[in-house]
């Protein structure tokens, strides 16, 4: 189940048309505005369950509008969205309130784990919600099988996806699969995201969604 009710605020004639049409297929009700004026008489006409923000508007900051929004519609979810994807912006969006904080450009799947986690969180049900992430990280496998003794397995790349306190999802090239224990190694730094990700994670393969090039791997942790 989806949101009911978005809105979409950005400049960029591309990006509005990707998302209402992402979201016309999907059935929810779409409303757009090019600017931080519209985009708060938006919200003081309809009420919408999630927002898609962007940073850079003609008139204004979107970090800078959040506290407006929540003044307005303070059920709203709001998804800061930005080619700018700096720590510092980042920080300022969760600290302001953002849902999530999704780099440009996108893609569907990233827009469709946003609409999943949106219908899913309840504040006051869900202990550990996720946040959707691009940062890179390396992998080490625990438990390797004999027939994968010939790859360096305690240097395998990958990029975090997004991560909670229960667990995580990571991409990356390596034929991971369901059952494997995983050491997921991120560089020190000083994202927010990393607060909840120790620096040497263990944790174990919970399912895997194979592509062409890469896998998709959902993790639990273990410690």
């Amino acid at each position: 189940m989806y949101p009911e009710k978005l809105l979409i605020v950005d400049d960029d004639a591309l990006i509005l048309w990707a998302l209402q049409r992402e979201l016309a297929s999907l059935n929810i009700f779409t409303r757009v505005a090019e600017t931080a004026a519209d985009s708060l008489l938006e919200l003081r006409n309809h009420s919408f369950d999630l927002v898609f923000l962007d940073i850079h508007l003609p008139d204004g900051n979107g970090i800078e509008l959040l506290g407006e929004i929540r003044k307005i519609s303070p059920a709203s979810k709001v998804v800061i969205m930005t080619s700018d994807g700096s720590i510092h912006n980042r920080q300022r969006a969760f600290a302001g309130g953002a849902f999530q904080f999704i780099e440009k450009p996108f893609e569907r799947d990233e827009i469709h784990r946003v609409l999943r986690s949106a219908a899913r969180t309840n504040p006051q049900r869900r202990k550990h919600p996720r946040y959707l992430c691009r940062i890179p990280l390396r992998i080490s496998i625990v438990d390797a099988e004999a027939a994968e003794a010939d790859r360096d397995l305690d240097n395998l790349s990958g990029t975090l996806a997004d991560v909670g306190a229960g667990g995580l999802m990571l991409r990356t090239e390596y034929p991971l699969r369901e059952g494997q224990s995983v050491r997921a190694h991120v560089a020190a730094g000083n994202d927010p995201i990393l607060d909840l990700l120790p620096p040497q994670a263990t944790a174990r393969v919970v399912w895997v969604a194979p592509a062409r090039d890469f896998v998709t791997a959902g993790l639990k942790f273990l410690n």
